[in-house]
């Protein structure tokens, strides 16, 4: 058992922070702000997550002073620069007016803790928006919305995502595991001294870090253990932009079979031979795709209540956000 392992930790806190704030691009609340006037109401968002999730609407070419309806905005690579332009007057460029808006923005997001934009859109798509790049019309995938590109660009450790991107069960609930992993880091308590705060924080992400690897848990405890009072702060920023960079690795079932098996280990005393082999063959199940990965959390959780193992109890591997959200529960 590691130094770590050792350390005396409180036990899940079930989620009593406040609920994370989330940026969401107006039109999927329902918000009619659509170039057309139109809207693109988003069920999961609206009817689900709003739910587990404070929601902060954000439009900004409404916001940016362009009318409700107006002309269609297109991305257009003008030499080094991608401009933001009207359509049918390309002569017609508000990418100025856009940027403005969008600097002045951001200061009032500073506490967002993830972001769902539009996909596709020239000011809020996040990923492989269309960009034209000749006077033939021709369009490459491989631009980001300049709104979107603002924020991201301001606030790197934010989560973000399309609304499209989420109907994938496994972007999807990495999106959320982020979201709730930066907001507990947020919620360090004097972090700039809080030495400990930081250990902690590593150690109950342990299995979540070794989700994607092994080696990502111990490059960040080479981090940890580097760490005084006095190089605290540069610390922490080198510490959390590794950790939300690996946070951002989706996990494969093996690793999550391995990181599975690495907790029935603490088990292994207390669990009889029927025991450890329904855990097994539950573990394999899932590795072919046969059960979510749930039932096989559901089964650990349950031996954990029966024999608990505090180390492991308090590792946010097996709460990485409310359960309600239900997003292991798709195969």
């Amino acid at each position: 058992m590691s130094t770590l392992d050792s350390l005396n930790l409180k036990q899940p806190d079930e989620y009593k922070l406040p609920k994370p704030q989330i940026g969401v691009s107006a039109c999927l609340l329902g918000k009619e702000v659509r170039f057309d006037g139109g809207h693109k109401n988003n069920k999961l968002i609206v009817d689900s997550l709003s739910k587990f999730v404070h929601l902060k609407s954000v439009c900004p070419e409404k916001e940016c002073g362009l009318p409700t309806p107006r002309p269609a905005m297109q991305l257009r690579q003008q030499g080094e620069e991608i401009r933001l332009l009207v359509n049918k007057t390309p002569f017609n460029d508000i990418t100025g007016q856009m940027m403005s808006y969008a600097e002045q923005k951001m200061h009032s997001l500073s506490d967002l803790d993830g972001f769902i934009f539009k996909k596709d859109s020239p000011s809020c798509g996040a990923f492989r928006v269309p960009v034209v790049i000749n006077d033939d019309g021709y369009r490459n995938r491989d631009a980001t919305g300049l709104f979107a590109k603002t924020f991201m660009q301001h606030f790197p450790l934010v989560p973000v995502e399309e609304e499209g991107r989420l109907n994938d069960n496994s972007i999807r609930e990495n999106f959320f595991e982020r979201i709730f992993a930066y907001q507990r880091w947020k919620n360090i308590e004097t972090p700039d001294t809080n030495v400990k705060g930081l250990i902690e924080f590593h150690s109950r992400h342990k299995l979540m870090l070794m989700g994607r690897g092994s080696s990502y848990y111990q490059e960040l405890g080479r981090l940890v253990a580097q760490t005084t009072r006095i190089n605290l702060r540069e610390q922490r920023q080198a510490y959390i932009s590794r950790f939300m960079l690996v946070m951002a690795m989706r996990s494969r079932p093996g690793r999550q079979v391995n990181v599975m098996q690495h907790i029935m280990g603490y088990l292994k005393e207390a669990l009889s031979h029927d025991d450890k082999q329904e855990l097994l063959s539950v573990f394999e199940s899932y590795r072919h795709n046969e059960l979510p990965l749930i039932t096989p959390i559901t089964l650990l959780r349950h031996h954990l209540r029966v024999h608990p193992q505090p180390y492991i109890n308090q590792q946010y591997y097996l709460d990485p956000f409310p359960g309600q959200l239900a997003l292991r529960s798709s195969i």
